[in-house]
């Protein structure tokens, strides 16, 4: 299994020495679409060869503790970080030979901020009818008559409150004001 193995890592190896000749010695072709097809299939090539090394690991991994593998596993982690660097210098040829963007192809796209939810104590209701009122007064006290969250964060908050059977009840046609 080990030979197998060892067999295995060469080939990838191999394969690793053969895109690092490629990306050192590149010469693009005569438009930059031709340039970045071949570029993209490279990296491609590259993004395989990465899941090839971690099965190869783990692999490795499962050979039984009494097999030496400090040699193979050192000259596994180096050919990883061979991998990386090809990754990255096919990445930079990409954009290098690649098709410079214009006002015509580039897509407008509008970031919206992420939303953050303040850190605050959740409190949970399970349709227990004896707790109903004290949840609600609690949920009112802590979230409800927070300025700074609209209705849809407060929702957030009590969706997330509910458990077990309460749980059950919501809908996605709910609103704030609906499930209090």
């Amino acid at each position: 299994m080990l030979q197998k193995l060892n067999r295995l890592r060469r080939t990838i190896k191999d394969k690793v020495t053969r895109l690092s000749k490629t990306a050192e010695s590149y010469e693009p072709p005569a438009t930059p679409e031709e340039s970045e097809i071949i570029l993209n299939q490279k990296l491609l090539n590259v993004l395989e060869l990465i899941a090839h090394m971690k099965k190869l690991l783990a692999d490795y991994l499962y050979l039984p503790e009494s097999a030496n593998l400090e040699e193979s596993l050192e000259i596994i982690y180096t050919i990883e970080e061979e991998i990386e660097d090809l990754q990255v210098k096919f990445k930079i040829l990409l954009n290098k030979h690649s098709k410079p963007p214009n006002a015509e192809n580039v897509q407008m796209t509008v970031h919206k901020p992420k939303l953050k939810i303040p850190d605050l104590p959740l409190l949970e209701f399970s349709c227990n009818y004896e707790q109903s009122e004290l949840f609600k007064t609690q949920f009112m006290s802590i979230i409800g008559i927070n300025e700074i969250l609209n209705d849809t964060k407060k929702l957030c908050y009590l969706k997330a409150a509910l458990k077990d059977d309460a749980k059950l009840i919501e809908s996605t046609q709910d609103t704030f004001q609906s499930l209090l």
